[in-house]
């Protein structure tokens, strides 16, 4: 068949081979940076380039065995050639450039690429050799397998290799470059055995035995390219030292690779995100480079699954999952670490426009509208942006990263944020702040302190408000506006509202103890607004203090309600079941609070201090008072005023009907023992006169707090 050949133009064809290879590596790493928008395009072009690469090196692999060419060349028999050429590119490069590579879409890519290769050969024998040789079947077959297992191979290197960040990685893609082309050397000899001349009458089988030395010697070559690739890796993963490691996007294990996964999203969870982070931090290390951490929280999810149930949720959380994997390079990894909360890890920085655009893309794919279920769905995201190494280590890049989303979030949300200077200064007193909290709950430093509500035709004590204060140690006693923030951030809201209900239980039992008949209101944070168990939590705790229905008041924001409508008329089922009253807090801040409060049942109204304060100054503003003091007793309910400052105040909101009052004019908030002592002496008072008296109140001096 190929007796004569010239070697000098073999060498000359594996050099050109392995040049093609190095320059594939290339386009690879090329393709890993590629924004999604680009990688398309620049996949088409790489993949011709690849292609036109295998077709000059069948070109001179040809001329090497000294074929007898006719005169008159096809030029279409060329053009499927070199069609067939640009496939085997594509096959490479598109699978070697995935994020994960399962065995079935490796074993379909390196089955193209074979039987591409193939074409290749056929296409280009029939348009340079005419009608002189004719193709036989059985070492055909052979051809093709082995040029299926060179392409499978050849997707596996450049795969692994993709992301090697050793100190020698040049020298390494040179290596299996030389590799890689002694391997399609070997299928190109492979191929050769498979065409018979049409004047020698030579069939499969004497072929076949012709050409055993020839196979043979092709599958050495296999075996060796195999080897070597086995032993690198071998080294790799045995001895650092010898070879660096190699890191992989997306395929971080653990002991269980079920561990590694999002059940929900498939994306990596927080256990896979921490190694790769770890792997991708080490890489930075030792190559001088940067890495950013982008926190990413979804704007108004919540209120997604309070209006079109968890399902719905799930199902949008899936497809938001779907939409930052696309927006993302293949050289970045996005994880899910937990509820609403995902986190990207961008590598191969080059400047840092490339952070911005890919950021960018996330918060795009996220804005534009869902579609789930017949429902249409509009959501944000805000995302926190922390660079390695030069915003902190591993455990405060984590921090500056969410630190920064959390700014985004009080400068609008559906934004991004960078950490800086700014935001370095209150991520350091937050996280001061969170030291101290959870010394403050293992210390018992919480407190409540009660602020009297006022029955305003009589002055009789209604009960009172039960206000959270942290006595701090050398701060003195602080308000919730110093520290429910980093409470909610870092997890101890709930420990907290758990403590404050308790601790408010236990004082009406001990009230009742005293001959006192206490009726407390207690805040419900928004955290304990969306708790499905939230009653049956709050009555076991009544149960254990023996405390009834009617000495507790849950008060909610107005601004939660309006929200969470579908959410908050749930739970209003549920407190009414537990014969539980609800009172709405800051009542009147949104222009629709009148008529949607006829649909809601709940047991009292309390109007925002911005109402009182105008009512003794202007009539519009004890008009509009007037107006929903007799709107909310139509519909039954009790109304209180909040932020009574002065008597001039009282005495206006008493010409309203106005049921009960509280502020500074009658107590601030004060400590247990005297709030038991203010009610004992408006008792004594009313035993020795039949009427209760402000001065009671008023005289008695209030426990001084400092406000944060």
């Amino acid at each position: 068949m190929f007796s004569e050949f010239s070697s000098s133009i073999l060498l000359i064809s594996l050099v050109a081979g392995a040049l093609a290879c190095f320059a594939t590596f290339g386009f690879v790493a090329s393709l890993y940076r590629a924004s999604p928008d680009r990688y398309g395009k620049l996949l088409a072009v790489y993949s011709m380039l690849v292609g036109l690469g295998l077709f000059s090196i069948h070109f001179i692999n040809m001329r090497a065995f000294n074929y007898n060419y006719i005169n008159e060349l096809s030029y279409l028999y060329l053009l499927i050639a070199y069609g067939f050429a640009t496939s085997v590119g594509f096959a490479v490069l598109h699978s070697a450039n995935k994020q994960t590579l399962p065995i079935y879409s490796l074993i379909l890519s390196g089955i193209q690429a074979g039987f591409s290769g193939y074409g290749i050969f056929i296409f280009f024998t029939k348009a340079m050799l005419g009608d002189q040789y004719e193709i036989l079947l059985l070492p055909s077959m052979l051809a093709i397998a082995i040029a299926v297992g060179v392409g499978i191979l050849s997707i596996i290197t450049i795969y692994w290799l993709k992301s090697y960040d050793g100190a020698h990685r040049y020298s390494v893609r040179a290596f299996f470059s030389i590799l890689i082309s002694i391997g399609i050397l070997s299928t190109h000899l492979a191929f050769s055995t498979c065409l018979g001349s049409v004047s020698s009458f030579e069939t499969d089988s004497s072929v076949l035995n012709s050409s055993f030395i020839t196979m043979l010697f092709a599958m050495v070559l296999i075996f060796v390219f195999l080897t070597a690739f086995i032993v690198v890796v071998f080294y790799d993963k045995l001895n650092p030292n010898i070879v660096k490691r190699i890191n992989f996007k997306n395929t971080t294990s653990t002991s269980n690779p079920l561990d590694s996964f999002d059940p929900l999203t498939k994306l990596p969870n927080r256990n896979a995100l921490n190694q790769h982070l770890q792997l991708a931090a080490k890489r930075c290390d030792r190559l001088g480079d940067s890495m950013a951490v982008a926190y990413i929280d979804l704007d108004h999810f919540k209120p997604v699954n309070d209006t079109f149930g968890h399902h719905v949720g799930d199902l949008l959380l899936i497809e938001v999952a779907e939409r930052f994997n696309s927006a993302i390079r293949n050289c970045d990894y996005i994880a899910r670490a937990g509820g609403d909360e995902f986190v990207a890890i961008l590598g191969e920085i080059d400047a840092h426009e490339s952070i911005v655009a890919v950021v960018q893309r996330m918060i795009d794919a996220v804005k534009e509208p869902f579609f789930i279920e017949g429902h249409l769905i509009e959501i944000s995201c805000s995302v926190g942006v922390a660079i390695y190494p030069r915003d902190g280590n591993l455990e405060k890049l984590k921090v500056s990263a969410d630190a920064a989303m959390y700014k985004a979030k009080e400068n609008g949300r559906n934004q991004y944020r960078f950490y800086d200077a700014e935001i370095e200064q209150a991520s350091d007193e937050m996280q001061k702040i969170r030291k101290e909290l959870l010394d403050a709950i293992e210390n018992e430093q919480f407190t409540l302190h009660f602020q009297p509500k006022i029955i305003a035709k009589t002055q009789a004590p209604a009960g009172a408000e039960a206000l959270l204060r942290w006595n701090h140690p050398s701060k003195g006693l602080l308000t919730p506006i110093y520290f429910i923030e980093a409470a909610e951030r870092f997890g101890f809201i709930d420990k907290i509202n758990n403590w404050v209900l308790a601790e408010a239980c236990r004082t009406i039992h001990v009230a009742q103890n005293n001959g006192i008949q206490l009726s407390l209101s207690v805040n419900l944070s928004r955290q304990q607004f969306r708790n499905a168990q939230l009653v049956d939590h709050i009555k076991s705790v009544m149960e254990t203090y023996q405390v009834p229905p009617q000495s507790l008041i849950f008060e909610i924001s107005e601004t939660h309600a309006i929200h969470n409508q579908s959410q908050f008329k749930k739970l209003l089922s549920k407190f009414k079941f537990a014969h539980l009253k609800v009172s709405i807090d800051d009542f009147g801040l949104h222009p629709f609070s009148l008529t949607y409060l006829q649909n809601l049942e709940v047991s009292e109204v309390k109007l925002d201090k911005s109402f009182t304060s105008g009512v003794a100054k202007y009539g519009s503003a004890l008009a509009i008072v007037d107006a929903v003091v007799k709107l909310a007793h139509a519909l039954n309910l009790t109304v209180v005023a909040e932020g009574v400052e002065s008597e001039e105040q009282r005495l206006a909101l008493l010409t309203t009907g106005c049921d009960q009052m509280q502020g500074y004019y009658f107590s601030k908030p004060v400590p247990e023992e005297q709030l038991f002592a203010i009610y004992n002496k408006l008792n004594t008072h009313f035993n020795n006169t039949g009427e209760f008296s402000i001065n009671d109140y008023l005289n008695l001096e209030p426990y001084s707090e400092q406000t944060y």
